[in-house]
């Protein structure tokens, strides 16, 4: 009766929430992305766990890149606390469309405009783009532009919508994308 009662547990314990793949380490939380292309998609991704690095990685589409970068990181790609989108050439709409229904990305989460993302995004990190996008928001130098106030504007009457822009020295004024 003790060795069935043994093999009970034993085998309950194999099959609840022993694995790893639920474990905060196993994953790489994407912090902020920066994407550009029309036929190839190319983005930098920038991680919560290591600021200083980021990853540039293509693909046919948003999916296939993000698969590349898991399978070049070994782990899979948490997007649903994402703070920053870096929007360089590409078919905004569809993007956005994509973070926010497919990859779950923060109803907060800020939109940016930069012809050079991903060095933008290399050489100023995360925290200071966030804190100057914040900054100019304040200052009215800027309209508020998280995701679904961007994809609004990108689907209403005007088809357009104004986003800070991203440059190597910071944040400047807006610019209108359709």
């Amino acid at each position: 009766m003790l060795k069935r009662m043994i093999l009970i547990m034993m085998t309950a314990a194999m099959l609840t929430g022993c694995a790893s793949s639920g474990l905060v380490h196993d994953k790489n939380y994407l912090r902020a992305v920066s994407v550009s292309g029309r036929e190839n998609v190319e983005m930098t991704l920038a991680f919560f766990s290591d600021e200083a690095e980021s990853l540039s990685v293509s693909g046919k589409d948003l999916d296939s890149a993000l698969r590349n970068a898991e399978a070049k990181t070994g782990k899979p790609v948490f997007t649903g606390y994402t703070e920053l989108v870096i929007l360089g050439d590409c078919d905004y709409r569809d993007v956005l469309e994509e973070m926010l229904n497919n990859w779950k990305v923060s109803p907060s989460c800020k939109v940016v405009y930069s012809d050079s993302g991903g060095a933008v995004l290399r050489k100023n990190g995360t925290e200071l783009l966030s804190g100057q996008i914040k900054q100019a928001e304040k200052q009215g130098i800027v309209r508020d532009s998280n995701i679904v106030k961007v994809l609004e504007g990108l689907l209403g009457g005007q088809q357009s919508a104004e986003l800070p822009e991203a440059e190597m020295n910071g944040i400047s004024g807006g610019i209108m994308i359709s």
